[in-house]
C-alpha cells in the first residue's frame, strides 16, 4: 500500500479507488439528494405558496349536504399548492378542499362550485378549506401542474357524514 491512502485495489481491471474520491462522491451523493428533496413538491414541509390568493379556514370542512363537483383522481399524488392550481385555473371551482383525511386515501382535494358561508365551515382537524378571493390572484401558476381530476364520488359525503357523526357523540370521559 503506497502512504495510506489506497482504499482497495481491483486486479483486474487496474482501478485504484483512493479514499479521498469516494469521500468526493459520497459528499456529491448527499448534496445532489438535498437539493432534488428540496426542489420536490410534497405534502409536508413546503409553505403554501398559493395561500395568498384564497381566504383560508384551517381545520374546516365544508358541511354535509354539500357535494363536490369534482375531486382529485389520487389524493396522495397532489399537493397542497397544485391542488389550489388546479382550482384557480377552472372557472367553475369557487371553494377547495385540501387535507389529510386517513384511511385508504389519506389525502384528499375536493372542488365546490357553490355553497352557503354561513354553515359551511365545519370543524375538522388536518382539512384546510380554501375560498376563491374575488380578486385576480398576482401569483404565477405555470410552474404547478394541474391535477387529474374526476367526477365526485359518494366517498366525500361518507368521510364528512362520519366526521360529523364523531362529533356529535357524547364524550365518555367528561360525565
Amino acid at each position: 500500500m503506497r502512504s495510506g491512502k489506497i482504499f482497495h485495489h481491483f486486479d483486474q481491471w487496474g482501478i485504484i479507488i483512493r479514499k479521498d474520491m469516494l469521500k468526493q462522491l459520497a459528499l456529491f451523493i448527499a448534496l445532489f439528494g438535498a437539493v432534488t428533496a428540496w426542489n420536490r413538491q410534497n405534502h409536508f414541509g413546503n409553505p403554501c405558496y398559493l395561500c395568498s390568493c384564497f381566504t383560508v379556514y384551517t381545520d374546516r370542512d365544508v358541511a354535509v349536504p354539500l357535494r363536490p363537483y369534482a375531486m382529485a383522481i389520487d389524493g396522495y399524488d397532489t399537493t397542497e399548492d397544485r391542488c389550489l392550481a388546479t382550482c384557480q385555473r377552472d372557472q367553475r371551482c369557487r371553494a377547495a378542499v385540501y387535507g389529510m383525511v386517513g384511511g385508504r386515501s389519506v389525502f384528499t382535494c375536493e372542488f365546490y362550485e357553490k355553497f352557503n358561508t354561513k354553515s359551511v365551515p365545519v370543524y375538522t382537524t388536518y382539512v384546510n378549506m380554501y375560498m376563491k378571493r374575488s380578486s385576480e390572484c398576482k401569483l404565477p401558476i405555470a410552474h404547478l401542474s394541474s391535477i387529474e381530476m374526476i367526477p365526485a364520488d359518494n366517498s366525500s359525503l361518507k368521510r364528512r357524514a362520519k366526521l360529523e357523526k364523531l362529533i356529535g357523540r357524547k364524550n365518555p370521559f367528561l360525565g
